[in-house]
């Protein structure tokens, strides 16, 4: 596990926890157990000194624009965020999927190579001491690194999510078309586990979109407030990061949307005639062969009773357990109060732009 080794490097996550939260799920990533070392947690706080040089140094020199020092505050706010989630992809297990794990890591070399250009910025555009310079430059290396990688562990956890669900959903339409009597069972609890699932994950990194959002909403409004004033090489930086921007909140904004609109498409799917129906009688007839794959002879008295009492209990707790559950609210994702979950949210955020530039690009 090539890749958590990079990511105790950026100082994130550790050694320790790590093998902690491993050993707590039961996780089968093959890596190593470390035992406790405080030198890890100050190791960490290092990084987190570093990062947050890189902003307060130019607030207090005031020879920077302040649309690009509020962008450098990404990469703190993302560091403490995964400082406190990321635990949780070892925990739920995310890294034992393979296309997870190899696509975070052949990405790590392009990931290096955009914040290594971070040195030209810090070389050619900044007169201070060379000391001031090399600190400056390592931290936005880290910076840039952590924040990209958060993105895209955003990014990638919500794909596998979707997957899951669009799976899923076929499951449940091809099950209704075929108008099936067997795998009922299974489809409730995949659904009840999908939606602890989504809430869990939503619950943990959501903070991650916002947070990406709404910093970059200020900055960019700062940056753009003061463009006449900006030299050749921060007008280029600007666009660049006005299409990141644009490209990684489309990316997010559209999984986001096309996850809300699967789950809505699932719970349509369970209350359809032939689902319920299907449910509430069979579901009796089904969960016997499906435990003990073995076929109810109903001529028989005995298995009439067993039949009777299988279908009360069904109808009166299963199917009530099943419909609250699936009705109850669920965790939505959110942008400043505003849930994403169809395509009448993104006029709601060009209204969330335009408030934020009028108020705080003066």
């Amino acid at each position: 596990m090539f890749l958590l080794y990079i990511y105790c490097i950026l100082g994130f996550t550790n050694l320790y926890n790590i093998t902690f939260y491993k050993n707590k799920s039961n996780s089968l990533i093959n890596f190593p157990n470390y035992n406790f070392n405080i030198i890890y947690y100050f190791y960490s706080f290092f990084i987190f000194l570093l990062l947050i040089f890189n902003p307060i140094y130019f607030l207090i020199n005031n020879t920077f624009n302040i649309g690009f020092i509020i962008y450098k505050f990404n990469f703190v706010i993302q560091f403490i965020i995964l400082l406190c989630k990321f635990n949780k992809c070892i925990e739920y297990k995310y890294f034992e999927n393979n296309n997870f794990y190899y696509l975070s890591l052949f990405i790590q070399p392009f990931i290096l190579l955009f914040s290594l250009s971070s040195i030209y910025i810090n070389m050619f555009c900044i007169n201070t001491f060379i000391i001031i310079k090399i600190l400056l430059i390592i931290s936005d290396i880290f910076g840039i690194y952590i924040f990209i990688n958060s993105i895209l562990l955003f990014i990638i956890i919500f794909t596998k999510l979707l997957q899951t669900i669009y799976n899923l959903n076929l499951l449940i339409k091809e099950f209704i078309s075929s108008n099936k009597k067997k795998g009922l069972i299974e489809i409730c609890y995949k659904i009840i586990n999908l939606k602890y699932i989504i809430t869990n994950s939503i619950s943990n990194f959501n903070y991650i979109f916002n947070f990406f959002t709404i910093i970059n909403l200020f900055s960019l409004s700062f940056i753009y407030q003061k463009y006449d004033l900006l030299t050749q090489n921060f007008i280029i930086t600007f666009y660049i990061l006005l299409i990141i921007f644009i490209i990684i909140e489309f990316i997010c904004i559209s999984i986001i949307l096309y996850i809300s609109k699967l789950r809505s498409d699932i719970l349509n799917h369970i209350y359809s005639p032939i689902f319920v129906n299907n449910f509430i009688i069979k579901y009796d007839i089904n969960t016997f062969n499906d435990k003990f794959n073995f076929e109810l002879d109903l001529n028989n008295f005995d298995n009439k009773t067993i039949l009777n009492i299988l279908e009360e209990n069904s109808t009166s707790v299963d199917w009530i357990i099943l419909n609250i559950t699936l009705n109850s609210k669920w965790v939505n994702f959110n942008l400043c109060g505003i849930e994403i979950q169809s395509i009448d949210c993104i006029t709601k955020i060009l209204l969330l732009v335009s408030i934020f530039y009028k108020l705080f690009a003066f």
